[in-house]
């Protein structure tokens, strides 16, 4: 068989991508695969294969947070995932969604809702849910909510369609809440607590469109808040409060 004949494909599919969109299916990829790769070759670090080690010290440990202060795994929980399945699911999602939200805002804005969005959901997922937990879930619900708030906040540019979008949007949200309830080892708290943080960063980050009437047509402008980031700033600040103070589920 001709590589050109596997390889192709593969080529059109990343090159297609918005450039953030790529750059994190990329990462996600490459962070299950290499350790993967390295496990099979007998590669071990203190007796550990290298996959374990990552999802030891990397996953959302609400213990190792509370009592270490290893706050950077409400980060690094977002780029681990427990198997090939979860990986494929989340990176399937992150493209489906991701690239909506990243053609709508622009590349910062994107990954201002991907990761506070996120944050928002691991936070929650600390306050609520014992388990360990690792994905990309949190972020990708984060990106749902930021969708339903821009066509919520561009019902009228949307026009007739608005209703229709957003009640797909309302329904993905729930059907994929509702599974994570009826399904084992699902962090529904990191899920609910995206989609929240979606909705306020995409209230803060998603561009408000106008519509002008031109010789050549009706003609959308896209306009960002212009206090936007600060907002922002403001929630991260008080994520960070919450978990200085708090006591998390244990």
């Amino acid at each position: 068989m001709n590589t050109a004949t596997l390889t192709g494909p593969i080529q059109r599919f990343f090159r297609e991508m918005s450039p953030m969109v790529r750059l994190l299916v990329i990462i996600n990829i490459v962070i299950f695969v290499v350790p993967y790769l390295l496990d099979q070759l007998g590669v071990v670090y203190k007796a550990m294969s290298l996959t374990d080690l990552l999802l030891i010290h990397g996953a959302k440990d609400n213990i190792a947070i509370y009592q270490a202060n290893q706050y950077y795994r409400f980060l690094t929980m977002m780029f681990l995932h427990g198997n090939l399945v979860h990986l494929l699911f989340n990176t399937f999602a992150i493209v489906q969604i991701g690239e909506s939200v990243e053609r709508m805002s622009d590349r910062n804005r994107f990954l201002g809702i991907y990761f506070v969005g996120g944050l928002v959901g691991g936070v929650a997922s600390y306050l609520y849910s014992p388990n360990p937990s690792v994905g990309a879930s949190g972020a990708i619900f984060a990106l749902i909510g930021a969708m339903g708030t821009f066509v919520l906040t561009n019902r009228r540019a949307e026009g007739e369609n608005a209703k229709q979008i957003l009640g797909n949007i309302a329904f993905t949200a729930m059907i994929n809440i509702f599974f994570g309830y009826s399904m084992p080892n699902i962090d529904n708290m990191a899920h609910i607590g995206g989609l929240l943080g979606g909705l306020v960063t995409g209230f803060l980050l998603m561009p408000r469109l106008t519509e002008y009437l031109t010789e050549s047509g009706v003609v959308r402008q896209r306009t960002p808040l212009t206090w936007g980031w600060n907002g922002v700033i403001v929630l991260v600040a008080l994520l960070f409060a919450i978990v200085a103070v708090a006591v998390p589920a244990l």
